[in-house]
């Protein structure tokens, strides 16, 4: 192979993954809106529960406290995603040092990092507090929160188990397409929006459900 050729072959290497990346803009960007409109609503919806977080004490206004919530989960749940598409490039370099070939490897790669993302923060956090924090007497504090803030009562007490519970569909959702849809993960725009969407999805899963156990263990306390 000549030296042009050689040179060719190389641009033509480099270039398909940024190609392959430039087309995940659109995907990406409607999932992060999808999931930032949802937490918007949320938020509004149960302002009395981030009150009640505190999100930001000594720092800004206690006006400001669920704008900061807002702010504070929202980064959590991209600060997820970006983690997981590191540790997938990570991992996927790995399972090619050990000579496992594309798709499989950027499958595996993708899913082992993302049940290390739904599951693994949850079950970390359960364990730290459930028993010392969360397991702490509940009598009355449904009552109080019902009576005083009711709103805060919706997302803490109403939604806490949809919160938690959406983490399994949303990872069959996640799975199931990047395994059973072909090369579509690769060229299907809408399979790609929905798998953002389902990752993006978790993602906001699982920073929720920390701020509603913060908040249920700071009332508690």
């Amino acid at each position: 192979m000549s030296r042009v050729e050689t040179e060719v072959l190389t641009d033509k290497r480099v270039e398909a993954p940024l190609r392959a990346l430039a087309g995940l803009v659109v995907p990406v960007a409607l999932a992060a809106a999808a999931v930032t409109v949802v937490l918007a609503a949320i938020v509004v919806g149960s302002q009395s529960a981030w009150t009640l977080l505190g999100a930001g004490r000594g720092l800004v206004p206690e006006d400001y406290y669920p704008l900061w919530g807002f702010v504070l989960t929202l980064a959590t749940t991209f600060g997820q995603a970006v983690g997981w598409a590191a540790g997938s490039g990570m991992a996927y370099y790995v399972l090619t040092l050990l000579g496992m070939r594309p798709p499989l490897s950027w499958k595996l790669a993708m899913s082992l990092v993302y049940v290390g993302l739904g599951g693994l923060p949850l079950a970390v956090y359960h364990g730290l507090f459930g028993g010392p924090l969360l397991g702490l007497p509940r009598e009355g504090l449904e009552q109080m929160l019902q009576a005083q803030y009711p709103d805060a009562h919706w997302l803490l007490v109403s939604l806490h188990p949809v919160v938690d519970g959406s983490v399994a569909p949303l990872a069959i959702a996640f799975l199931g397409l990047l395994w059973f849809t072909g090369e579509r993960p690769r060229e299907s725009r809408v399979v790609q929006t929905l798998i953002a969407l389902a990752l993006l999805g978790t993602s906001l899963a699982v920073a929720l459900s920390l701020a509603i156990h913060s908040t249920l263990a700071h009332i508690r306390l």
